[in-house]
This record gives structure tokens, sequence and C-alpha cells, in this order.
């Protein structure tokens, strides 16, 4: 922290509105001021403002967008009296924006160093020869391993994180002083999350540097940021220090929901499976699994699953944890046979399900269903609710058309939408009011048990909590069992009564919850615990250290 109280970053009360002047402004009133060295978290829930207050200090407001009162200073200056060309050296000069997807933000058919070495040339001046040697120079202090071969690398060819990085890498090309960082983790794995946020604030606090973080994680924030701000539909209705946040508690009640939501919920006493223990007859059980990809141009096929053994009882939940490449899905596909496996085997209820024909099969399928990670990919686009919670029930005996209409509503009503939504299409519903037609679709046929891929992932932080509520609800009044795959572990607490870890395929680690979670035997698995951030940990602890070593 810098001893000057002179702020490097002044947002003055400003209010932003677009050519329907019919409509209150998208951003009203918002104040605060960031000082040298100062990291701020913006949280918020979708379509409260937060990117559209980044790209007003960037001064790179969407379409017809603009500052209709207030002012932003950066250094004393106000943005809105600086010239055309003083702007455009101020974006990504003065202050820079990451944002999220950074495989998007690349051009993907130029090398990755000639990308970094193009913005060189054009902020600084240098020729092309030593604009390379800074691109690689850049790469290794954002730590990208063997950065003159990452150099030559097109976007395609790097990980999330690896590109994450290279975004970092061109964000701090013209050394600015404020640097915004709109949800640039997300969708990352936890691992790499970690390592993406201890890069961007290590590097914020040694180049002296006002960071704004903006996310809708709040044990993210609180992890890593001195100052919370939290914003509601176009407001900031909450401004302070997160130990004051954190110790005190938020004065705004939308706030104190926010903080309640993100808390971990462990099952109560009443959710544990009614026939615990190993003396219960397995509902599913899978022994040696086994999933091969063949791949053009190589030899050796890719293990996706391999030799996979795991048991789920009646009423129980198995969380299916790991990073993104792991198996699990492919694992789950492989079980209601979306994928056909190699080897192995899968025994429902007692059933081998692998040597069933597709109509034999097809009764099993019923009562084997799962959720889709990606609802609206999984929706048809072109139907309405109430025809795609209908369409499962195709599955079961059949059904008059008010039979039908009637369970539809039934349906509805048990994942908690309105019946008002009925007759509206998918891209009219929120990401969570998708993920809810998701599961009233798997549970239109009273399944026993349900394959949850990814329920909780990028959602807001209220509707993650309400997708848990609606899935222990569920648990608990209808028995399923289930498979949750997730790398989200904060909802496992919440979820699971055992844990599975996978990577590269395998099983490495599994147990009931609370085992795994308070004494891991794998290095693996204390490395995906240590990389979660949930709210509690900040109660208990201070802020978090930038780890010291932070290749991939």
């Amino acid at each position: 922290m810098t001893n000057t109280n002179e702020p490097l970053l002044e947002v003055r009360n400003i209010s932003v509105g677009f050519s329907d002047r019919s409509m209150p402004p998208a951003l009203q009133e918002v104040s605060f001021s960031l000082k040298k060295g100062e990291i701020l978290g913006i949280v918020g829930e979708t379509g409260a403002g937060k990117s559209l207050l980044a790209r007003a200090i960037i001064d790179m407001l969407p379409g017809d967008g603009c500052i209709v009162d207030g002012e932003i200073r950066v250094n004393g200056h106000a943005i809105s009296t600086m010239t055309p060309q003083q702007r455009r050296g101020y974006r990504g000069g003065e202050v820079a924006l990451i944002g999220t997807n950074a495989k998007s933000l690349l051009d993907p058919v130029v090398k990755v160093g000639e990308q970094i070495a193009r913005v060189l040339r054009a902020h600084r001046g240098i020729n092309k020869k030593d604009a390379w040697q800074e691109s690689i120079r850049l790469f290794e202090q954002v730590g990208i391993v063997n950065p003159e071969k990452r150099a030559h690398a097109y976007p395609h060819e790097l990980s999330g994180g690896m590109a994450q990085r290279v975004v970092i890498a061109m964000a701090l090309i013209a050394q600015p002083k404020i640097l915004l960082a709109d949800d640039a983790t997300l969708g990352l794995d936890a691992t790499i999350q970690l390592q993406v946020l201890d890069l961007l604030v290590e590097k914020g606090r040694e180049l002296g540097l006002a960071v704004v973080l903006i996310t809708h994680d709040l044990g993210m924030v609180a992890s890593y940021c001195d100052r919370v701000g939290i914003m509601k539909a176009g407001r900031l209705v909450e401004l302070t220090t997160i130990r004051s946040f954190l110790n005190d508690g938020p004065q705004h009640p939308y706030s104190r929901e926010l903080l309640e939501a993100a808390r971990v919920r462990p099952l109560p006493m009443d959710g544990q499976p009614a026939q615990p223990g190993a003396e219960a007859a397995p509902l599913l059980e899978v022994t040696n699994l086994v999933k091969l990809f063949h791949v053009e141009g190589s030899t050796e096929p890719v293990r996706a699953v391999d030799h996979v053994s795991l048991t789920i009882r009646k009423g129980e939940t198995l969380a299916l944890v790991g990073e993104s490449g792991s198996g699990k899905t492919t694992t789950g596909q492989c079980l209601v046979r979306l994928l056909q496996s190699d080897s192995g085997s899968i025994r429902f209820d007692g059933q081998e399900t692998l040597t069933l024909s597709d109509k034999q099969f097809r009764n099993v399928r019923r009562r084997m269903q799962m959720v889709f990670q990606e609802p609206y990919v999984a929706l048809n686009p072109r139907w309405r609710v109430r025809d795609l919670v209908a369409e499962p029930l195709k599955l079961g005996a059949p059904l008059t058309r008010a039979a039908k209409q009637a369970r539809v509503l039934e349906l509805l009503d048990l994942v908690g939408i309105s019946r008002a939504k009925a007759d509206v299409y998918p891209h009219e519903l929120t990401a969570g009011e998708q993920k809810r037609v998701g599961v009233a679709r798997a549970l239109a046929v009273n399944p026993d048990f349900v394959i949850f891929d990814e329920p909780t992932t990028a959602l807001d932080i209220r509707v993650r909590a309400q997708i848990i509520d609606l899935v222990r609800d569920l648990q608990k009044r209808m028995g399923l069992s289930a498979l949750f795959i997730t790398h989200d572990l904060n909802s496992v607490r919440s979820l699971a009564h055992y844990v599975a870890v996978m990577r590269h395929g395998k099983i490495i680690e599994q147990g009931p919850t609370e085992e795994i979670f308070a004494n891991p035997k794998e290095a693996y698995t204390r490395k995906l615990l240590e990389a979660e951030l949930p709210i509690e940990v900040r109660e208990e602890a201070p802020m978090r250290a930038p780890q010291a070593e932070l290749r991939a």
C-alpha cells in the first residue's frame, strides 16, 4: 500500500444510460475511489452492472451507452476531457481490461508471441526483433513454462489457464496504473483459477497497480481483496473493508443474502441416506469401466475412463470431482449409454446394462436420468417450456393430453418454476431457470437415479444456493440416488454423502465426504481442496498470500 492518500482512480457519482431515455440508467450514482496498490472486489449477480462499470472506467461503453451524469478521474484528470488521441493512449495504457474466456480474446490465426509483439510495437514503438524478445520476457514474467516454445503456439494449442496468462501479459505491456479483471477466471478449474488470481494479485502489488476484481464469487473476493463493493440493479449498495464485511456483517439486506448464500451448508442429519453402510444392496455398481477415444494420427487411444469402479446405494449421493478433462462427464454419459463403453460392468438394481439391447435398455433408461451441464444447449430452442418438460413422458405409460399437461404443471411446481413460464422459450429464461427445466425433464418419469452434471457451475451466488436446496429437497422427498459431477468442491459438502476424486480417467481416492475433506490421502486431492476459496476460510484466517510457485 502507498502512504499517500491521493486516489489513483475516482468514480464520482456516475450514471450510464442508453438511447431509450424512458428506461432508468443502467448504472445509477456509482461512487468509489481506489488507491495505488489497493485491490477492490466488485460482487453482484448477472445484470447488476458490474461489466458495464468496467467498460465505463476504460471508456469503452457498448452501443450508444454514455455517462449521463458524474465523472471518472484517473490521477486527478477527468477522462471526459481527453482528446481522441489521449483516449486511445488511455485504453490499454493507463487502464487495462482482462475479460473472461481468454481464447476468445486472442486472434485464432496468429501465434500468441506475435500478438504480444504487435501490442508492444504499438505502445512502445520498438522494432520487431526487440518486441519478440520482450514478448518472451513477459511470458516468463507471468509464469509461462518454456516461453520460447509457447510464443510460437496458436491460442487453440494452449490450455485455458495458459491462454489467460497470455491475456494478462498483454494487459501488462503498457505498464498500466489500473487493472480491471472482469470475471477473468470464470470457467477455469479451481487450481488454474488459483494460479491466475495469485498472479494477478502478485503483479498488482509488485507493480503498485490499483486492481478492480469483478466477480460473482464472494469467496474469491474475501480471499484476495482489501475492500468489497456489492452491486445490485446498477447501484453500489454497499462498500466496505473485507474485515468489516465479514466480522461486523454486511449492512445492506441484499449483501446479507449474498453472504449467507455463499456459505457452505453441510448436509443435515435428516439428509443422510436411509440405508447407509455396506449391508445395503447397491442401486448402481460400476466395475472396471473403460472408455477409449481413438485420435487421428496417434497409435495410442486416449483412456478417458480407465478402469473406474464405484458404488451408489439407494438414497445416496456420490460426488465425482476433478479438473476438466479428468473423465467425469464421460463416465456419466457411459452410465446412461449416451456413449458406448469399451469394457467393464455397469449393474443397475442388480441388472447388467452393458449387454442389453437398445430396446431392453429403454426400461432401465427411464429409471436413470441425466441433467446436462449446459441446459440451454440441451434444450430445443424452438420448443416452449411445457413441451420440453412433456417430452420425456413418452418413456412412461401413455397419458391423455389433460393428464400430460397436469403432470407438466406438477413438475414445474416441484422444481420451483412459475406456471406462467410454461409457454416461454428457453432463451427467455434465466440460467437458473434453464437448470430447473433440465431437472424437471429428468424427474418427469420418476427416476430412481439422476446424474447431475455441473449443476452449480457459473451460476450467481443465490441461484447456486437455490439449486443446491432444490436438489437436497428432491432427494429427501423422493429418495433419489444421485451422481453429482462437479469441480465446485464448495457444493460437494452441501450435497454429497461420498466423494470420488478423478484424475486422468482414474479414480484415485474415494470415501465419505467429511473424511475426504478432513484427511485427504492423495497429493492431488489436497491440491484440489487447497484451491477452493470458501467464504468460511477468510472468516477464520488472514488474507491469502500468493503461492510462491505459479508456473503451469
